[in-house]
C-alpha cells in the first residue's frame, strides 16, 4: 500500500511538471514563450472621427523556429503564416471601429501562442451647462 502512494505521489510531481512546462509556452522551453508586439497599440478617434485608419505593425519572435499563422479575429480574411522562423513582421493599413484582436496560431489554428488587443479609445464629449446669470431667477 505504501508504494502505491509514493507510485501516485510521483506521478502526481510529473504531471505538474508537465502543466509547468505547457505553461511555460509552446516553445518548450521553460519561462520563454512566443512574443508578439502590436503598435500602435490604441487608435484615439476624435468626436468628428467615425473610423480609425492606420497601418498596423505586428512583429513577434520566439527562441526557436516555429511554424505559425497571425490571424485577426474579427477579420478571418486577413492571415500571413510563416513556416519554420524564429521571428516574423507584418503590416498592413486597416479600416476599424472596434477593438482590433491579433492572435498568433500554430497552423491548425487551433492553439493560441499570443495575443495582442489593438484598442480604440472615442473622445468623451463633454456637456457643458449653461451657467445662469446670477441676477436672472428664471434661467
Amino acid at each position: 500500500m505504501l508504494a502505491y502512494r509514493h507510485l501516485a505521489g510521483a506521478l502526481g510531481i510529473l504531471l505538474a511538471l508537465g502543466w509547468m512546462q505547457t505553461a511555460a509556452g509552446a516553445t518548450g522551453v521553460p519561462g520563454k514563450a512566443v512574443q508578439l508586439e502590436i503598435s500602435p497599440r490604441l487608435c484615439t478617434l476624435a468626436a468628428r472621427d467615425e473610423q480609425c485608419d492606420v497601418v498596423v505593425h505586428a512583429s513577434w519572435s520566439a527562441p526557436q523556429e516555429e511554424s505559425l499563422c497571425l490571424v485577426l479575429l474579427s477579420r478571418p480574411e486577413i492571415k500571413r503564416c510563416w513556416e519554420n522562423y524564429t521571428s516574423g513582421t507584418y503590416s498592413l493599413q486597416l479600416e476599424f471601429v472596434q477593438d482590433l484582436t491579433f492572435q498568433l496560431r500554430d497552423p491548425s489554428l487551433q492553439h493560441i501562442l499570443a495575443s495582442e488587443v489593438l484598442r480604440v479609445l472615442r473622445e468623451a464629449l463633454e456637456y457643458r451647462h449653461r451657467r445662469r446669470q446670477p441676477w436672472n431667477i428664471f434661467d
